[in-house]
């Protein structure tokens, strides 16, 4: 994996993220499916440049907030010799000693939760819907492919980059599915491939979207309770494998629950393992939820009436 693109330079700037390249062509890619896609079903393609701005700052904002929200037991913890265990990480940039600070996680180059930007981004998205009086359900229908291949995309910059979103240790032997991470958070032993499991996931509800569900003349709607549904069901299962710790464990949690320094790693994932619905299963059954009433509720299954 490949963290930055060194570009040599005076300035002593290390070069390009590989993430940061990988989520503009994501957002290129929307950029140029969205408008086309618009226009298609006869709606105003005008709206696509604001449309993929709004869900780029929704992505930036949502991505940080849920990650605060996932480091919250780290930031505000009681640290011995420190009082103030809600002030003290509020007044205090780079928070307690040894521990993430709030201020400094917030602002950083790292630190992203890809649920919280899709939320984030779709909600401001469906804010310019209603402010400017669109037809929401149309719009939202025709934003979903350029949204499910943004994401699958975004996916890979996860793997490339080797930020350290991957699974914990396994004894399978599955190629591609099982590597051993060499990133910014090192495994040393073999770990699931989940980046890249739910970018393969997301490439195929993108094709299942792009290539046949937007031809079929579902109800308005129908498309938008559909990713819901799929993007609820992928993320839910891949979350199983992933080291994301239960928000309330249903079983005794591993010894450790928290990423150690690189030098930790091998123990602490091979010693971890799900125990329970962590903060993004319980978002994505939500969604599931949300998407399944939709469809019962509107019928969203048939098809729309051609007019005589």
């Amino acid at each position: 994996m490949i963290d930055r693109i060194p570009i040599p330079n005076p300035f002593g700037w290390e070069g390009l993220s590989t993430f940061s390249l990988l989520m503009m062509l994501a957002f290129l890619v929307g950029s140029y499916t969205l408008p086309k896609e618009l226009a298609r079903k006869k709606l105003d393609p005008s709206h696509s440049d604001w449309l993929i701005f709004l869900g780029i700052l929704g992505t930036l904002i949502g991505a940080k907030v849920f990650f605060i929200f996932e480091i919250w037991d780290q930031i505000f913890v009681n640290v011995p010799g420190y009082e103030g265990r809600f002030i003290y990480p509020i007044t205090h940039w780079n928070g307690f000693p040894g521990q993430p600070g709030l201020w400094s996680s917030l602002f950083s180059g790292g630190g992203l939760v890809f649920f919280g930007g899709l939320l984030f981004g779709m909600l401001f998205i469906i804010l310019y819907f209603r402010y400017f009086k669109l037809d929401t359900a149309a719009y939202l229908d025709a934003v979903v492919p350029s949204v499910s291949i943004g994401y699958a995309i975004g996916r890979l910059g996860c793997f490339i980059s080797g930020d350290g979103c991957y699974g914990f240790a396994t004894e399978a032997n599955i190629p591609f599915f099982v590597f051993e991470f060499h990133g910014a958070h090192p495994s040393g032993v073999p770990v699931w491939n989940t980046p890249v499991m739910e970018s393969i996931m997301a490439f195929g509800y993108f094709a299942y979207f792009q290539y046949w569900a937007r031809y079929q003349n579902f109800k308005k709607l129908s498309i938008g309770a559909q990713f819901l549904i799929l993007h609820g069901i992928a993320r839910l299962s891949i979350e199983f494998l992933r080291v994301n710790k239960a928000v309330f464990p249903f079983i005794d949690p591993p010894n450790m629950v928290n990423i150690p320094d690189a030098s930790g790693n091998p123990t602490f994932l091979t010693g971890y393992y799900w125990h329970g619905f962590s903060q993004s299963q319980y978002i994505s059954l939500a969604l599931i939820i949300a998407g399944v009433i939709m469809m019962v509720r509107g019928k969203l299954w048939q098809k729309e009436v051609q007019p005589a």
